[in-house]
């Protein structure tokens, strides 16, 4: 990607609170996970367990690949929208709610607020925030209230030491790194460079965003609208973390000239944010007051997209050398090495589905960051681009059969007369595809298949094996949190309890 010089003067960013919307669009809710496995208890002999991280998901305009968002305007795609009895009504700034973290623990709010349906939503920061690096969080001021009486946001300690220790166990704030630096790379602008060699498992970076803004008000509000409140979360940020995000990369033929309703600034910010945002989902807790002991009474979830200054310096590759996860219990991305990284060599995530074809992921990647990708698995050698076709084209053919191996393994209720050669000997095939093609980034989902299948034909000891490595990659490149992880050590700690057992062998009658 290229990268957008530092805008100094922050008179670009003139007139930010003078804009008033008069409309609104309803509030979406559109959030949906495939899980990466079916009980047999729940299957139908035409149920199909879907590829867990296969694909892309388009719903209501918006595309995902794993964690990062593409946005509806890099996308340029309509926005969807709904009849609104708010619509056409001049939109007030809302007087602040009792108790709201303006008046406690050091938040400040936004002078002007915009509306989703029947929620106002503000730019809210916390300049003391992880050292002084600070946050911005556009939301409603009931959820800000959430978010900012609890760890790592919450001023005072947690009375749960369990928790707070958790949510502090990681220091997130910026420092020079030994494992890597920023350099200037050719026809990608700023990226970064291993200094030293990186193994596999290490974490290279852990970071907290410059700014979140809740998925209600990224897909509800207009552009104009979203942009005034990513102006105001800007502007209030600490002059450090304000400058780094201010000076990450935009798509290369976005014109940042203003117009209409927004400033050249305002235009800018937004770029930047929409460019460079990654979906993340908060734990929201809310804590057991009546109890006497601090603990929590009920949590539930919540998605932002938000930008992380360093680890948005990550260009991309179809192989990549880096998975990265987010942390709620510490608002943090955080960063791993997928397979070794030697000294000189870029780091790179993946910002689309790696197991499309090459021709889908040249498109999206033209089409929405508007750069043609370089690496190996989809384009030749410069200098003998003619003969290396070949070797792209047995990529595409390995992709194609990585596919085809999951839809077939992810049918849960096929039975085989010998199922001893059946699941296990496609779940070897599917880790060398995946080695084969550099996607040690996802080699979790093969161990997680070789696992269950072993397991499906009665050989505890080989599933064990496979669920011992599906946990050793997973853990580092998805987190502590996910189903298969939680399904990969019950299945450790007692194959035969665990609901995989035998379960490719047909029961005879």
């Amino acid at each position: 990607m290229r990268m957008f010089g530092l805008i100094t003067a922050l008179a670009a960013l003139d007139a930010v609170t003078g804009v008033a919307s008069t409309e609104t669009t309803a509030e979406h809710d559109d959030e949906y996970y495939p899980p990466p496995f079916t009980s047999p208890a729940t299957l139908t002999p035409s149920t199909t367990c879907p590829a867990y991280g296969l694909g892309h998901l388009i719903r209501d305009g918006y595309y995902y690949y794993e964690n990062r968002v593409v946005s509806e305007a890099s996308r340029r795609m309509p926005r969807p929208k709904r009849s609104s009895p708010l619509r056409g009504q001049p939109q007030t700034d809302p007087p602040t709610p009792e108790g709201t973290p303006q008046e406690k623990g050091g938040w400040s709010r936004g002078a002007l607020c915009r509306r989703v349906g029947k929620d106002e939503h503000c730019a809210f920061t916390y300049a003391e925030f992880n050292n002084g690096e600070g946050i911005s969080i556009i939301t409603t001021a009931a959820r800000i209230l959430l978010l900012g009486s609890q760890p790592p946001l919450a001023p005072h300690p947690a009375t749960d030491t369990e928790t707070a220790n958790k949510r502090s166990k990681t220091d997130t704030t910026p420092s020079e790194s030994h494992y890597y630096k920023d350099v200037t790379i050719p026809n990608k602008g700023i990226g970064l460079l291993a200094t030293q060699p990186i193994r596999t498992g290490r974490r290279v970076m852990a970071r907290t965003p410059a700014v979140m803004v809740d998925d209600r008000a990224f897909k509800g509000l207009r552009k104009e609208d979203l942009a005034l409140l990513l102006g105001q979360a800007i502007l209030a940020l600490p002059d450090a973390h304000r400058k780094r995000f201010l000076n990450l990369s935009i798509a290369h033929d976005e014109a940042v000239t203003g117009g209409g309703s927004l400033t050249a600034g305002m235009e800018l910010i937004y770029n930047i944010f929409t460019n460079n945002a990654f979906k993340t989902t908060v734990t929201l807790e809310r804590v057991d007051k009546e109890g006497g002991g601090g603990g929590v009474a009920s949590s539930s979830e919540a998605d932002f997209q938000s930008a992380f200054t360093e680890v948005s310096r990550l260009n991309h590759d179809c192989s990549p050398n880096l998975g990265y996860y987010f942390d709620s219990a510490t608002l943090s991305q955080k960063v791993y090495a997928a397979r070794d990284i030697m000294p000189g060599e870029e780091l790179t995530v993946s910002y689309v589905d790696v197991l499309q074809p090459r021709s889908t992921r040249s498109h999206l990647l033209n089409t929405t960051w508007h750069f043609t990708c370089s690496c190996a698995r989809c384009s030749p050698n410069p200098a003998n681009p003619a003969d290396d076709t070949h070797i792209l084209l047995e990529s595409d053919s390995r992709t194609s059969q990585i596919r085809s191996l999951l839809r077939s393994l992810d049918d849960y209720t096929t039975k085989d007369p010998n199922p001893a050669t059946h699941g296990p000997q496609k779940a070897e095939t599917l880790i060398t595809l995946y080695e084969l093609e550099g996607l040690q980034v996802r080699i979790y989902e093969a161990y997680y298949r070789a696992a269950l299948e072993w397991n499906g034909v009665g050989d505890a000891e080989r599933a064990v094996r496979y669920a011992r490595l599906c946990l050793a990659s997973g853990l580092v490149l998805r987190g502590p949190d996910r189903p298969f992880v939680r399904s990969m050590r019950a299945l450790v700690e007692d194959a035969r309890a665990h609901w995989s057992w035998r379960f490719r062998v047909p029961v005879k009658d």
